[in-house]
């Protein structure tokens, strides 16, 4: 475990510093595993994420505290990872029940004898020596999308829209209009919390780019955090399973800035955790990007504030607060987030998705000019997955097609910036896939198109044609 994650660190109930014991077995490349101490509390470490929760880890429903799969105890995993299989512990938090077959899982009567008793039992064993086996296989020719189809897609009580939503994320207008925010945030020595980070993506970015930020990840959900820390964002980064609405178990000035993508306005005590967020900040620097505005409809939550609640929230501390349209329009422009003036909240009433920069320090507070390249096209390039891909003979085709109503209602801007359609040669289409074209002023069209974008090396499976 590096040095300088556990120098972030402080026990949330007792503010002490950690000591870490490795287990005497590390039973995956690359792995840790062990046990965090304060010398009063002691907390898991799983494939080298830090478990500093009590009580059950569950998968709970992204919106809401909804319990979709009870998971092992803290208690459980402390006593695994000291045994001599610590690998147990791992397959206890990602093998979720299987999906009940036949098209029953909404009919509670005929799915009960596949959920329990022997069939049930069976079917769970199953999923774990299923997940036992991936985890045994070199991870390194696996991707995230395999094990997001087995969590999302194949996964009893799982949230199927969830699969579209995280897998196709690189190309969504949050995500853009996220990204021209953190583009806004300088490299620095302390590294910078991102705080319900989901699967990383925003963190991938933060790894890649020209001046990348160390950044440390904290979700509820461990199997997201645990796709983040093998595929998505493994670089430059570490990860936390945490309660957002709990004291957050890390030493007061730890990072630069602290950040929060799409989730805070999810929460019920959105007092508490920004005061939380603040206190883990230098200067009190806290983003927070893509909150919803209660005046409008449709409300993710009825947590949302109005624009003249967030700013009750923030208090005396000086902020700007900007749109997503404002945010994506100068995105798509070439250039970063407009920061410079202060917008009074009332200007917002009619914008349903806002984003806040809080800080003591004015660093920030300045209009972030033109990129020196599309952030969406830093790192690593692949072939955008939202494309499905036809064998045209010789050639093939490349379609944008919506994978639901609910994707294409919630990201319906992507028709506005991305290539309807294309053909291209084999050769090409291969060239492609690989994360180049024929000429760097081609690769350069593909990625204006948002046809090649900056992907995770090992994000995506390459397309069956």
């Amino acid at each position: 475990m590096q040095q300088r994650f556990l120098d972030t660190l402080r026990c949330p109930f007792c503010q002490r510093g950690f000591q870490y014991t490795p287990s005497s077995l590390q039973p995956l490349a690359g792995s840790d595993f062990g046990v965090l101490s304060c010398g009063v509390h002691e907390y898991p470490v799983v494939d080298g994420i830090a478990i500093i929760r009590d009580g059950r880890i569950d998968a709970q429903d992204h919106c809401s505290d909804y319990v979709e799969v009870e998971g092992p105890s803290v208690g459980e995993l402390l006593a695994i990872v000291k045994s001599s299989d610590p690998l147990d512990a791992l397959v206890r938090l990602l093998a979720f029940p299987p999906s009940v077959p036949l098209g029953l899982e909404k009919r509670r009567r005929l799915r009960t004898p596949f959920t329990r008793g022997p069939v049930g039992n069976a079917l769970m064993n199953s999923r774990r020596k299923q997940v036992r086996e991936w985890l045994e296989a070199p991870l390194e020719q696996q991707t995230a999308q395999q094990w997001m189809e087995l969590f999302y897609l194949k996964s009893r009580y799982a949230m199927r829209e969830m699969y579209p939503y995280f897998f196709l994320r690189f190309g969504q207008p949050r995500y853009l209009a996220s990204l021209g925010l953190a583009s806004a945030i300088p490299a620095a020595e302390r590294p910078l919390l991102d705080l319900a980070c989901g699967l990383g993506h925003i963190m991938h970015y933060l790894s890649v780019r020209e001046n990348p930020i160390y950044s440390i990840g904290v979700d509820r959900n461990f199997f997201q955090l645990w796709i983040g820390r093998r595929f998505v964002a493994p670089d430059s980064s570490s990860y936390v399973c945490a309660d957002a609405l709990k004291p957050l178990p890390f030493k007061d000035d730890a990072f630069s800035v602290s950040m929060c993508t799409d989730a805070f306005h999810l929460l019920s005590d959105q007092k508490a955790c920004l005061d939380e967020l603040k206190r883990c900040a230098v200067d009190d620097t806290v983003v927070i990007d893509r909150i919803g505005n209660g005046l409008l409809e449709p409300r993710d939550t009825e947590f949302e504030r109005s624009p003249a609640g967030y700013a009750e929230l923030i208090g005396d501390t000086p902020y700007r607060m900007v749109s997503e349209k404002d945010l994506l329009s100068r995105y798509l422009e070439g250039r970063g987030p407009a920061l410079a003036t202060f917008q009074a909240p009332a200007a917002f009433n009619d914008d349903k998705w806002l984003s806040l920069v809080i800080s003591k320090s004015s660093k920030l507070f300045v209009d972030h000019g033109a990129f020196k390249q599309p952030p969406h096209g830093e790192g690593p390039l692949g072939l955008n997955p939202v494309y499905r891909v036809e064998p045209k003979g010789a050639q093939v085709r490349l379609m944008f097609e919506f994978p639901s109503t609910w994707y294409a209602f919630e990201n319906w801007g992507m028709l506005e910036y991305h290539a309807y359609g294309l053909r291209l040669e084999r050769l090409q289409f291969d060239a492609l896939v690989r994360g180049s074209a024929a000429d760097k002023a081609s690769t350069s069209e593909f990625v204006r198109r948002f046809v090649l974008l900056g992907l995770p090396e090992r994000y995506a499976k390459r397309p069956a044609i």
